[in-house]
C-alpha cells in the first residue's frame, strides 16, 4: 500500500509541475477555456527563432476552424466563434506575442466567409 501512495503522489507532483511550467489559464477570465489552455501551451513554445513558423501555423489553424464554421453554420457561426476567441484573454495575449491581433482575425473570418459562400 505504501508504494501505491508514492506512485499516486508522484503523478500529482508531475501534473502540478506541468501546470507550473506551462501556466494555468484563469478559470474566471471568460471566453473559451479549451482555447485558453491551448494558448498557454503555445505561448510557452514561442521564441524569437520560431515566431514566423508559429504565426503561419496559427493562421492555418484559424482558417481551418473558421472554414468549418462557415461551411456548416454560415456567417452567424463564424461571428460567434470569432467573438468567443476574442473574449479569451490568453488567446489574445498569445496572438499579440506572435504578431497577430483582432483585425487579422476579422480579415481571416471574412476570407473564410467569402470562400465558403461560393460553394
Amino acid at each position: 500500500m505504501g508504494l501505491a501512495v508514492k506512485i499516486g503522489q508522484g503523478f500529482k507532483d508531475f501534473r502540478n509541475g506541468l501546470s507550473i511550467i506551462f501556466g494555468k489559464p484563469n478559470p474566471e477570465a471568460g471566453g473559451d477555456r479549451k482555447l485558453a489552455k491551448i494558448s498557454v501551451i503555445l505561448e510557452a513554445q514561442v521564441s524569437s527563432h520560431n515566431k514566423y513558423q508559429m504565426c503561419t501555423s496559427v493562421i492555418k489553424d484559424i482558417e481551418r476552424v473558421l472554414g468549418k464554421e462557415a461551411k456548416h453554420g454560415g456567417k452567424e457561426a463564424v461571428e460567434r466563434k470569432v467573438a468567443l476567441s476574442l473574449a479569451t484573454p490568453e488567446w489574445m495575449h498569445m496572438l499579440h506575442r506572435i504578431g497577430l491581433g483582432e483585425p487579422d482575425i476579422r480579415v481571416i473570418a471574412m476570407e473564410a466567409l467569402k470562400k465558403y459562400a461560393k460553394m
